[in-house]
This record gives C-alpha cells, sequence and structure tokens, in this order.
C-alpha cells in the first residue's frame, strides 16, 4: 500500500492566508493514481495564522466548500482513500474536523477532534476561535472506521498529548492512526518521540501530515509516517511537499511479554501487569466543571436498583454503563470497623437477616443474602463495601457519599 502524507507551506502572516491555499490545492494536484491513501494536516481551509473568531470564521467560510470539493476530485482521480481536516459547520458553531473519503471521492466518515486546544475553547473575548466544543464534554469511545478491511482511528493535533488516551485506542484493534496536525511549537525531535509513542503502543501505523514553518524552522512540520516497531519510514522535518512510501497495514510488532514469556504486543504485555488505581483520575477531575455540565445532573439513587439491588455492584454499574453522572449510596461501619453501603440502618427490608448493621461484624454480614429479596436471579449477592465501590468506579463517575452513625 502506498500512502502520501501532504506538507505544505504555513505563514503566521493572516494575509498570506489565500497564497498558502492556493498552493495546498496545488500540492494535492501532484498527487497520482499509484497512491492508495492521501491524509492533508489541520485546518486544510485556514492554512494560515488567522486572528479571532471572525478572522477564522471567514477563513473556513472562503475556502471550505472548496477544499471538499477538490479533495473529493483528489480522491476519485487517484482512486485513493483521502483524509483531510477542515471546518464542520454545526448550529452552534464550526468543529475541527476530520472528514473520511473513500475511492469514490464519498464522505464516509467525520471525527470530531476530541481534545480541542485551548485556543479552540476559548471565546473571541478571550482571543480564541470559539468553536463549537460541547460534543467534547460528552463521553465516547475512540472513533474508528473500517475501510477496505482496515480499521482506521484519529489523532488531530493537540490529541496526540494525552497519552492516557493510547491505551482505549490500542483496545480497538487498529491498523493505521491518521493524525492531521499542526503543533506548531513542537521541536522535530519531541514531534519524533511522541509519534514513535504512540505506534508502539497501539501496534498501529501512524500517517500524520503537519504544515511547514520555513526551511529553517525547527518547529512544526515532521509529516511523518511511523511503523508499529517505533521506526520513522518518512519525515518531511521542514520541507514542503509530498512525503510517500510503501507499508504493509497487516505488519504488527509483537515482543516476548516479559523474559520468557509468550509473544505479544507492547499493550497486551503490559495490560497483564496494569494497576489503575494507582494513577487514575478522581474527585473534580471525573467530569467537566460546572460551567459546561450544569445542575440539574442524573443522579442513580441508591444505583439503577429498579433492575438490581440497591446499592449492590450490579446496581451501580448498570448506572455508569447507562449514563448517569452520579451514584448515591449511604455508608455504615459494621461493628469491627468495615464500611459497607446500605440504605436501612436495619437488615430485615434488604436481606435475609435481622437487627442493626452496626451490630453485626462484616464477617457475619457476609453470610447474609442481600440480593434473592430483589429477585431469585440475584440470590447470594453479598453486601458492597465502600472499597469495592472505590475499587471498581473511581474515576468514572461523581459519588455522592452520605456517612451514618
Amino acid at each position: 500500500m502506498k500512502v502520501c502524507v501532504i506538507q505544505p507551506r504555513y505563514s503566521f502572516n493572516e494575509n498570506d492566508t489565500q497564497a498558502c491555499f492556493d498552493e495546498l490545492l496545488a500540492l494535492m494536484e501532484q498527487c497520482d493514481d499509484s497512491m492508495d491513501v492521501i491524509v492533508l494536516p489541520e485546518y486544510s481551509d485556514a492554512p494560515a495564522d488567522v486572528k479571532g473568531k471572525d478572522g477564522f470564521y471567514n477563513a473556513v467560510k472562503e475556502n471550505n466548500a472548496i477544499l471538499l470539493k477538490k479533495a473529493s476530485e483528489t480522491a476519485k482521480r487517484c482512486h485513493s482513500l483521502l483524509f483531510v481536516n477542515a471546518g464542520f459547520e454545526t448550529p452552534d458553531g464550526i468543529r475541527n474536523t476530520t472528514y473520511a473519503l473513500d475511492r469514490d471521492g464519498n464522505i464516509v466518515g467525520k471525527y470530531f477532534k476530541a481534545h480541542p486546544a485551548p485556543s479552540e475553547v476559548k471565546t473571541d473575548a478571550q482571543g480564541g476561535h470559539e468553536l463549537d466544543v460541547a460534543y467534547s464534554y460528552e463521553n465516547a469511545s475512540p472513533y474508528i472506521i473500517e475501510l477496505e478491511g482496515l480499521r482506521f482511528a484519529f489523532l488531530t493535533c493537540y490529541d496526540f498529548y494525552f497519552y492516557e488516551n493510547f491505551a482505549k485506542i490500542a483496545r480497538e484493534n487498529v491498523d493505521i492512526i491518521i493524525g492531521c496536525s499542526l503543533q506548531r511549537t513542537d521541536k522535530h525531535e519531541a514531534l519524533s518521540i511522541i509519534n514513535k509513542f504512540l505506534c508502539y503502543n497501539t501496534n498501529a501505523y501512524l500517517l500524520r501530515a503537519s504544515v511547514s514553518l520555513g526551511s529553517d524552522s525547527k518547529l512544526c512540520g515532521c509529516s511523518m509516517v511511523v511503523s508499529p516497531h517505533g521506526e520513522i519510514l518518512v519525515n518531511m522535518e521542514n520541507s514542503v511537499g509530498l512525503g510517500i512510501c510503501d507499508i504493509d497495514p497487516t505488519d504488527k510488532y509483537y515482543k516476548p511479554a516479559g523474559h520468557m514469556g509468550v509473544m505479544k504486543s507492547h499493550y497486551a504485555y503490559i495490560e497483564e501487569g496494569r494497576r489503575p488505581w494507582l494513577y487514575r483520575n478522581g474527585g473534580a477531575s471525573v467530569v467537566p466543571f460546572d460551567d459546561v455540565m450544569p445542575y440539574p445532573r442524573l443522579c442513580a439513587h441508591r444505583g439503577f436498583n429498579t433492575v438490581a439491588p440497591e446499592n449492590s455492584m450490579p446496581a451501580f454499574g448498570a448506572a455508569v454503563s447507562l449514563g448517569a453522572e452520579e451514584i448515591e449510596f449511604d455508608l455504615w461501619s459494621t461493628k469491627d470497623r468495615v464500611l459497607v453501603s446500605c440504605h436501612d440502618s436495619t437488615l430485615e427490608r434488604v436481606s435475609d437477616g435481622s437487627g442493626k448493621i452496626y451490630e453485626h461484624t462484616y464477617e457475619e454480614l457476609l453470610a447474609l443474602d442481600f440480593g434473592v429479596k430483589h429477585g431469585e436471579k440475584f440470590s447470594g449477592l453479598g453486601i458492597t463495601t465502600f472499597e469495592e465501590i472505590l475499587k471498581k468506579f473511581a474515576g468514572r463517575v461523581i459519588m455522592n457519599i452520605h456517612v451514618k452513625s
């Protein structure tokens, strides 16, 4: 498979926008039918440092339709898959979007940048471009599309810095990652390290297209192709033009999973020893701040207690999986000071036991059935401890905790 990354000139003078755009279109003309995949850089419809919301929105308004038409024509002319990043207009503004086009020039996918940069989030008054970023505050799996038997994932510019997302991409068993990027403040050495690290961790090829800041610049640029082995097959550094090479998307990197271990991908190897409770987020970092996720919020009282016994792990799991922002539960201390989750102080309503929770040891509570009164299919369910809740749900949901005494 022959792949091509396009690296055009970029200018910090917004008066050069049209000239830079025309040069980008000319580079697309150089593509030919030997190419199977073509990738263009981020904001191909605004290829200069346009100022403020009006400057950015006007550039997209002027160039977007022309760019997408040219992209479609190029995909058809070259009989290639083509990926181009440009604006996508919604009722709430413009989104940073990577369009996927098939060999007939049809748009078959749209990736919205998962991590909008601060300049995209800020309002015009704050010096930003004021894009539509509302979607980025919602929980989402990695965006994957399958074309011609290959699985494609996407990263756009700022996305490359969120290494915790690499494991999520790896789990999707992708073959190629499309990276439409700028990254105007990073040195060539740093970009190389980031991109090799990405491919090694995801066991996928990276096709990354960026822009040149000039022949003397050591920043930005580095449109490149990187293999799952961490090998850089193409690195354009600061040159303008097309970066072309052949790849085998089925070629994966496997290594012994530790000394004398079986052959596995790097991702599969580290998953064996992952200890997420050591480093996952908690507290206020779990959810967006109140400005973008205001009240009222969906809080699952005692978990999703109509489908599973209240205050049980199945009830909390059902609530989280169906999108509750919060789970609510009560905690009592047992006689031997183990924190357990139960609404009542007494056992009769929720279990086959009797008496007060705090008059029993944890071992005594474990002998009781906390599921059978909800239904036979939950028969044998034990009482839930606070520690169990934290191990499973810390970093995934707000916990609305009532401590009883």
